[in-house]
């Protein structure tokens, strides 16, 4: 995992999930982005009377930096970043406007990853998807308001509409817990064994259970489910791999991965891309359960390519 990105909007609704993305850094030396997007009144755009003095002080901020502020101390909490001579995090650089309508405080972590609290300014799901672009996010970690189904938050909501158009793995953290092992949806397709590998790499930093779940749809499929379930296993660490369960069931697979998962785990799903149009026309199972699951939701993207000059770096 290189770089997880946790937009926050209300610190009821994120210290989990962020408290869960900061686990996973501490674990994985991923890179950490904290975001929060601001939608201002236009004769209150963030910067315009603030000095660059102010901007340059980390203590000194407008009301919006108040949440941010909030989500820093949560992770000092965690252990998540080095700290200088006085104990504070160390800095690569404190607030200050790096681009138009761009705010950030960059911190280093204790592997020496980049932790940035960001601000943005514009229409949310436009501004979290603009940062989403950077290829080096594999995973965007989306908290939730609210502890019923995610029809009555979730439609028409910054979340599905992240969940939809994110370019990478989207974990939707409804009533997500910090021991909650993970069940994979497992089918035979390179993108269920994408969805077993990051649920492992999940699973295995942070020592919670992992289950595999093939569904099928009568009793005579059994042997070809037996099969995926194999190739689950061959694409796990081995001990991961020893410690998995196995369940194979007969039914609806949406219905059957809601019930058998429930709010014990975390369902995990490869990501199949596709237009938002027909994924609404054809009823895509993964926008299904994202309605109807009680329990947190992974849809998992294979990471993207780095630009050349990227990639080539040491």
């Amino acid at each position: 995992m290189r770089k997880i990105l946790v937009p926050i909007a209300y610190w009821e609704a994120c210290q989990v999930a962020l408290q869960y993305a900061g686990r996973l850094a501490l674990g994985t030396g991923a890179s950490l982005t904290v975001l929060h997007v601001a939608t201002p009144p236009r004769e209150t755009l963030l910067g315009r009377g603030l000095s660059s003095e102010k901007l340059e002080d980390w203590g000194v901020e407008p009301p919006h930096f108040e949440l941010l502020r909030r989500a820093q101390d949560s992770l000092q909490e965690l252990g998540l970043f080095q700290l200088d001579e006085r104990e504070k995090p160390l800095a690569k650089h404190a607030l200050r406007a790096i681009a138009h309508g761009l705010y950030e405080v960059h911190l280093v972590g204790v592997h020496e990853q980049d932790v940035r609290f960001r601000l943005r300014e514009g229409p949310p799901v436009r501004e979290i998807l603009r940062e989403a672009e950077d290829p080096e996010y594999d995973l965007v970690l989306l908290g939730t308001r609210g502890h019923t189904g995610l029809r009555r938050w979730l439609l028409g909501s910054v979340a599905q509409e992240v969940a939809m158009g994110a370019p990478c793995s989207v974990l939707v953290a409804k009533n997500l817990r910090p021991d909650q092992g993970l069940m994979v949806g497992v089918t035979g397709r390179e993108t269920a064994l994408e969805a077993v590998r990051q649920a492992g790499e999940i699973a295995g930093t942070l020592g919670v259970p992992l289950a595999l779940l093939a569904v099928i749809p009568e009793e005579g499929k059994r042997s070809e489910a037996e099969r995926h379930l194999r190739e689950a296993r061959s694409v796990l660490p081995s001990e991961l791999a020893e410690r998995a369960e196995e369940r194979v069931r007969v039914g609806d697979p949406a219905q059957i991965l809601i019930e058998e998962a429930s709010e014990e785990f975390m369902l995990a799903l490869g990501r199949v891309r596709r237009s938002k149009v027909k994924e609404m026309l054809l009823g895509d199972i993964s926008m299904k359960i994202l309605e109807q699951s009680p329990g947190p939701v992974l849809l998992a993207a294979p990471p993207r390519p780095l630009p050349a000059s990227e990639a080539e770096e040491p």
